[in-house]
């Protein structure tokens, strides 16, 4: 165990940890102002990614990316408007909610796989296929970097938006009493559509930084998607914090795992850090402890 495997492992586990915890991010922004957890947010990664090899032999690289990601978020808004509006109409309990959500799930995911076969396709980054050598150990391709600076950016505006503006403090408000909401004139209708939207918008970049450093096909949600759910539990669902901290924390062990034990065991880990993190902490990492 060498100082260059070291900052290597520290390097590659953020990168992962990033991936990580914007796609935890998709899925708070959403719970956290509707409570509503989104499962079809992994699909909306992989609907991105595959949209944009299907695009990309057709148009200019922008074009494809900004019409996949419009796409993703029509998806998204979609979900919210024909399966949760309607199942809250006839007053569907959580469980049938749940089911809902998951089977929708499975119709997006292996509807992609027959409509675009089932083949795994390479798509091309955003920063293309550069790669900055530190050292004689540390290598950075330039799609790290890019991952590293959206994921920054990414979370500071999600904190901008909820802590400073009123849509923000709207977002906040309907999740935690709807009903004084509406009695202060929030508009619960657009505050969903909002964060669906948003959730949408989030899950559609993880598309497109995750996808060049592994494969774009219609299985290629399923490890992203997972894995932010993961994160946003042992991150805690009080703070966008929690799914950065919850996220980083996760990659971290998992790519030291993979490089000092067996890769065989590396999801495992995300599994096991959950349940410890559950059994010692239950509320997350950065989350508030409740009062009795």
């Amino acid at each position: 165990m060498t100082f260059g495997s070291i900052a290597q492992v520290a390097a590659s586990g953020l990168h992962v940890g990033c991936i990580y915890a914007l796609a935890a991010l998709s899925f708070y922004v959403i719970h956290s102002a509707t409570g509503i957890l989104n499962f079809v947010q992994g699909e909306c990664i992989m609907v991105s990614a595959v949209l944009g090899v299907v695009l990309l032999p057709w148009m200019p690289y922008p074009v494809a990316m900004v019409l996949s990601i419009g796409a993703t978020i029509v998806l998204s808004l979609l979900t919210e408007r024909l399966v949760i509006r309607r199942l809250e109409a006839r007053q569907a309990d959580l469980f049938i909610m749940i089911l809902s959500l998951l089977g929708l799930m499975i119709v997006v995911r292996y509807g992609t796989g027959a409509l675009f076969g089932q083949e795994e396709y390479m798509l091309p980054g955003p920063a293309g296929a550069g790669v900055i050598e530190i050292g004689n150990s540390v290598f950075l391709p330039y799609q790290v970097i890019l991952i590293y600076v959206v994921t920054a950016l990414t979370f500071a505006a999600v904190h901008v938006l909820s802590k400073r503006t009123w849509l923000g403090r709207s977002l906040r408000v309907a999740a935690i009493d709807p009903i004084g909401a509406t009695l202060i004139g929030v508009n619960l209708v657009r505050v969903r559509v909002v964060a669906f939207g948003l959730g949408g918008f989030i899950a559609a970049m993880v598309g497109w930084l995750y996808a060049p450093l592994y494969a774009a096909g219609y299985m290629v949600g399923v490890v992203p998607g997972v894995k932010g759910f993961i994160v946003m539990v042992i991150g805690g669902m009080a703070s966008p914090i929690g799914s950065l901290v919850g996220g980083i924390t996760l990659g971290l062990v998992e790519v030291a795992t993979a490089r000092y034990f067996s890769s065989l065991y590396s999801d495992a880990t995300a599994f096991v850090v959950l349940m410890g993190v559950l059994f010692l902490r239950p509320e997350g990492l950065i989350g508030a402890k409740s009062r009795a």
